[in-house]
């Protein structure tokens, strides 16, 4: 194995998707390795300045531009089909993605085809199946051997946000139309909001995209909303804040990687599959299921893990 060697990372995906390849990088950064890594427009702020050399974002003809650097090695870990088309085209003489057995047949045969080394990972909700982190992990085996998959916050922090924030002692709310599509009633946001706020100190934030949602719940909740236009200052504000209350998003993820507490809200269908897979992987963390009364376990849960946050720190 080269010494130092060039990798080509390719994730099309959401910001919880990417960050999950946060252990990932942090060990083949312990190798040496150089890491250019393509996203989307939505995921290209995911990662620090320090975590990859080069970020590039997916577009045509960037195949041709890949092929110019010389990777020593292509790793995939999206499902878009695109990204194996741009390992391929990258020209890396190992390219490791993943197949799904006869759970994809055809999907499979084809990333056979454009890929040197494929790993199994089942198609769809697999009790038996392990984190995220852990499957996406496995792509860099060639690289980082036998070393042990990094589970600690002072480690991988610094993957995630390029400044250390100064610690602000308010707990973070993410508001975001997640909240809906989990299937979380407005009105129960709008009750967890008013009430987090009537017993902590508050920040509640949102995506400038999604200002609509997050102005009319906000005039239900009676609250003020902070909104983002960048990813770089609201990871920073997750990665500062005492504790974080989100549903199952990127903010969660954000959280999992830089050690701050978080309450993850998940939808009740496969809430224990969907939980083992996408827990928050380094900070201390409660799970609440989004079923009758979640507003009152999710503040119940804040209220203890502060409480084992704090004990931890006396």
């Amino acid at each position: 194995m080269n010494s130092s060697p060039s990798v080509l990372i390719v994730r099309l995906d959401a910001i919880g998707d990417a960050l999950a390849l946060v252990p990932l990088l942090a060990a083949l950064r312990e190798r040496g390795a150089r890491i250019d890594i393509v996203l989307s427009q939505n995921n290209a702020g995911a990662f620090s300045k320090s975590a990859v050399d080069r970020v590039y974002v997916g577009e045509p003809g960037l195949g041709t531009r890949l092929a110019q650097n010389a990777y020593d090695y292509a790793l995939v870990p999206t499902e878009d089909v695109s990204g194996y088309r741009l390992a391929r085209a990258s020209g890396a003489p190992a390219r490791v993605g993943f197949q799904n057995g006869w759970g994809k047949p055809l999907k499979s045969l084809w990333t056979r085809l454009l890929l040197t080394r494929t790993i199994y990972r089942t198609a769809g909700l697999d009790p038996r199946a392990p984190h995220e982190c852990q499957v996406l992990f496995q792509l860099g085996s060639d690289i980082t051997g036998t070393s042990p998959i990094p589970r600690h916050a002072r480690v991988l922090r610094r993957f995630v946000v390029d400044t250390e924030p100064l610690r602000d002692e308010r707990v973070v709310m993410q508001i975001t139309d997640k909240w809906r599509r989990l299937g979380a009633a407005r009105k129960a946001v709008a009750d967890l909001a008013r009430e987090l706020q009537r017993r902590h100190p508050m920040r509640f934030v949102a995506a400038e995209s999604e200002r609509e949602f997050a102005r009319m719940l906000a005039a239900e909740a009676g609250i003020s909303v902070e909104f983002f236009r960048e990813l770089g200052p609201w990871k920073e504000a997750i990665a500062a804040a005492r504790a974080v209350v989100a549903p199952d998003s990127g903010a969660v993820h954000v959280a999992g990687m830089t050690g701050t507490p978080v309450v993850a809200v998940f939808a009740q269908k496969n809430f224990a599959l969907q939980t083992g897979r996408w827990s928050p992987w380094a900070a201390p963390y409660r799970l609440v299921k989004l079923e009758s009364d979640w507003p009152s376990s999710a503040v119940s849960a804040l209220t203890e893990l502060l409480g084992t946050a704090e004990t931890h720190k006396a």
